[in-house]
């Protein structure tokens, strides 16, 4: 990758796009780039900052906060960074 490209870009650092860049990183991808105009999850979702709640009115979106958490407890082992 130079400095002026990148195979996978990902507009806006909030909790979406985060989220993606995560992902498309634990499944090895390298060549991305995460462009946000201010601070990551700093936009319209930085007040949502940890607060899942697991149980939602359909199973899908349940197992989708469930695999949340799971993000959650493994995240400071994978990146050495403190999230509490």
């Amino acid at each position: 990758m130079t400095d002026r490209q990148a195979r996978i870009v990902i507009i806006g650092g909030g909790a979406v796009g985060c989220s993606v860049a995560y992902h498309l990183a634990r499944r090895g991808e390298r060549d991305v780039l995460l462009v946000e105009k201010a601070a990551l999850t700093h936009g319209a979702t930085w007040h949502a900052a940890g607060l899942v709640g697991q149980l939602r009115g359909k199973r899908n979106l349940t197992r989708l906060m469930e695999d949340s958490v799971a993000v959650f407890d493994r995240l400071e082992a994978e990146t050495g960074q403190a999230i509490d």
